[in-house]
């Protein structure tokens, strides 16, 4: 937890509720700039409950109770006064694919977008809330196709996030899909195609982002926590001491145990990337950088490991707190929030969106 002094100006908040912790950061704008004013997280370690989770396994809707109360404790603990919030939604709650359409007017877009989103959504019409956006900056009015991509979420877990914003005594200004943060807190939209990999502790994400806009996204449960387990198991040490070594060490550790642990993981992870990139080329221009992010992108070697297997792209680790105003004294410890707060950033930055 890092507590900041405030002062009264325009302010955003961005929640982010995963399956393993909470994080939350509140910025506010100053003239042409923007400020990092707060930021608080909870993990379930941090709690000591092995009942404590933030998701029910059988519904998949946030646990009312334990989400608000982890919430509150935040709020408090880092006397963040913003009321009004963006929350993500996890990749599990949430549906999107993308469509196109033939030539048509602005004014027609939306019927023809609610008809042909019938046919790509999974769920009763009925029990969703639609939500879409144009992948360009113009409507095709009289050649071409435009590209859309829909979101649907349910109105059950709408409701549930209500209800936590209420217990909090917050706003609840918009839910979104974990890479619509992600995306706007670490892709440029002048960075033409690029293939965005985020693995947290449970789940990897890999998206192609389209200058600014998604395009495409994939996720599956192999991430970090399959390497720590792996680490733990090769070593017979306990996950906490298995974790540390992932991060402080990983590809670089002189261990032939760990490289042969983690290995079979990061080469499910690079075959996924691989065959997204390969299917969105398919049908697209080239893609020419890939942007690693999320708390595996710490592992010691892992930019390299991807370095060695794409020659000829350009890689790199995130970095969303680039064109953010930060105390100097977080400089050395901005890696480790980077990639752990980047989705309640890209959350709080909504609200800035012109």
């Amino acid at each position: 937890m890092w507590i900041l002094n405030k002062k009264k100006q325009i302010s955003s908040l961005g929640i982010d509720i995963g399956s393993k912790g909470i994080k939350i950061v509140e910025l506010r704008k100053e003239k042409d700039r923007i400020v990092l004013q707060n930021y608080g997280g909870l993990k379930i370690c941090d709690v000591k409950k092995e009942s404590f989770h933030y998701f029910d396994k059988r519904t998949l809707l946030p646990s009312l109770n334990n989400v608000s109360s982890a919430i509150k404790a935040i709020l408090e603990e880092a006397k963040i006064e913003t009321k009004e919030a963006v929350f993500s939604l996890p990749d599990f709650a949430t549906f999107f694919t993308s469509f196109t359409l033939p030539p048509m007017t602005k004014n027609e877009l939306p019927d023809a977008v609610n008809f042909e989103a019938k046919k790509h959504i999974p769920i009763p019409f009925n029990e969703v809330v639609l939500d879409w956006e144009l992948i360009g900056d113009t409507v095709n009015e009289k050649e071409g196709e435009n590209k859309i991509l829909i979101m649907a979420i349910s109105k059950t877990l709408i409701s549930e996030y209500k209800k936590i914003a209420d217990n909090c005594g917050l706003t609840l200004l918009s839910l979104e899909a974990e890479v619509m943060g992600l995306k706007r807190a670490v892709v440029s939209k002048e960075e033409g195609n690029v293939c965005l990999i985020e693995t947290g502790s449970q789940s990897t994400t890999i998206s192609i982002i389209t200058n600014g806009y998604l395009t495409m996204s994939v996720s599956f449960d192999v991430a970090g926590k399959d390497c720590t387990y792996s680490i733990a198991e090769a070593l017979n040490i306990d996950l906490a001491q298995a974790e540390r070594i992932k991060t402080n060490l990983g590809l670089k550790n002189n261990d032939k145990k760990v490289i042969d642990a983690i290995n079979p993981i990061l080469s499910i992870i690079l075959e996924k990337a691989k065959n997204v990139i390969s299917d969105f080329e398919v049908k697209n221009s080239k893609v020419t950088k890939i942007i690693i992010s999320g708390g595996l992108s710490n592992m010691s070697g892992l930019l390299d490991y991807f370095k060695e297997n794409f020659q000829d792209l350009e890689i790199r680790s995130s970095n969303a707190f680039e064109n953010i105003f930060y105390p100097a004294e977080l400089k050395e410890i901005l890696p480790e929030i980077e990639s752990t707060f980047s989705i309640a950033l890209g959350e709080a930055l909504k609200k800035f969106e012109e």
